[in-house]
Order: structure tokens, then sequence, then C-alpha cells
């Protein structure tokens, strides 16, 4: 479960990575999640933008419920985290980075698969 706490990007992404590799089921409440990222990410970065825009788009795809819509954003959410990765110089965050891109495009699939 989630804490009402502010969490900094670096102990979101480690806690959003923990949960997402224990299993899609660990990351309910997801629009409280998709709310953490959205507040974490901030403003003034392109692919940080691009990464909340996207955000918004799988909180509609899940509300929704189209499964193609939610493995679509899935895929970009990768993509984009992967080249969130190649901005950052920090080489502990560039593992986690890529390593949460791998667990995306993972899910996507899963959900592909699903239909």
């Amino acid at each position: 479960m989630l804490t009402q706490t502010k969490l900094d990007p670096q102990q979101l992404l480690a806690s959003t990575l923990h949960r997402l590799q224990e299993g899609a089921e660990h990351i309910n409440p997801v629009n409280e999640l998709i709310n953490q990222w959205s507040d974490a990410l901030g403003e003034g970065n392109l692919t940080l933008e691009n990464v909340a825009d996207e955000l918004f788009s799988l909180k509609r795809a899940l509300e929704e419920g189209k499964a193609p819509k939610i493995a679509g954003s899935l895929h970009t959410l990768s993509k984009l985290t992967k080249q969130a990765a190649n901005e950052v110089s920090d080489v502990g965050l560039v593992g986690q980075l890529l390593q949460l891109a791998q667990v995306l495009e993972e899910t996507s699939k899963q959900v592909t698969e699903a239909r």
C-alpha cells in the first residue's frame, strides 16, 4: 500500500520497480501511483513531461479498461524510460531506469497476450 508521504523520484523509482517485479497486482491503487509520479516528475525536462503525459494516457486507458490502449501506453512508457536512462549520469539510476523499462515492456506484452 502506498503512503501519503511524497517520495523523491529516486525513492519512487525503487518502490515502483519493486512492486512491478512482484507483479502488476501490487501496483494498486494505480491512480495514486500515477499521481505520485506526476508530482515527482515536475516540469522543465521534455522527456519527463512526455512521461507525465503518457502516464495520464495510461490512467485513461486503465479507466476505460481497453487492453490495446493499456499495452500501447506501457510500451510508450518503456521507450520514454529508456530515453530518460540515456539522459542521466548517475550509473545506479541508469540501471534502475533500464530495469523499469524492461518491466514495463514485459507488462505491455503480458497485457497484449491476455486479450
